[in-house]
């Protein structure tokens, strides 16, 4: 399994639930699943990377530059995300961010996660497939 390669790519939505007006925090890319970084600087996301980033909150729908604007898809949108693992997620896996920046993988709840939304159909290895996006969504472990 080869980790993805970030591109940019139309994350071409089905629907679009809330549209978040924000700032690059360095360059983003179409199609990169965003995260509000740990930092005080409001109102500005960064391609999110599991363990680097805050929360994430949304996939972005037009690149940016450090700086300029950027729309994120939230909360009731559907579309288009890219696997960053080089493996395979199924329909009905809940997504979390890779180490690949604006990427997600299958979430493997084996600790406290932080979940972007769910896959809709299948997405192969280093592609991209549609994914409804639940915005910034806490999942503890179950320590039963």
């Amino acid at each position: 399994m080869t980790a993805t390669t970030p591109a940019a790519f139309d994350p071409k939505p089905k629907v679009l639930g809330t549209v978040l007006n924000l700032i690059a925090g360095t360059t983003i890319l179409a199609g990169d699943v965003v995260a509000i970084h740990g930092t005080p600087i409001a109102s500005t996301v960064w391609p999110s990377a599991s363990a680097t980033t805050a929360a994430p909150i949304g996939v972005a729908l037009n690149g940016a530059l450090v700086g300029e604007k950027v729309a994120v898809a939230s909360c009731g949108s559907i579309l288009k995300v890219r696997e960053g693992a080089g493996g395979t997620v199924d329909a009905g896996d809940m997504l979390s961010t890779h180490t690949v920046a604006g990427t997600v993988i299958t979430a493997a709840i084996t600790s406290d996660a932080r979940i972007i939304g769910y896959a809709i159909g299948d997405i192969s290895a280093n592609s991209t497939g549609y994914a409804v996006i639940l915005g910034p969504h806490y999942v503890a472990k179950d320590n039963t």
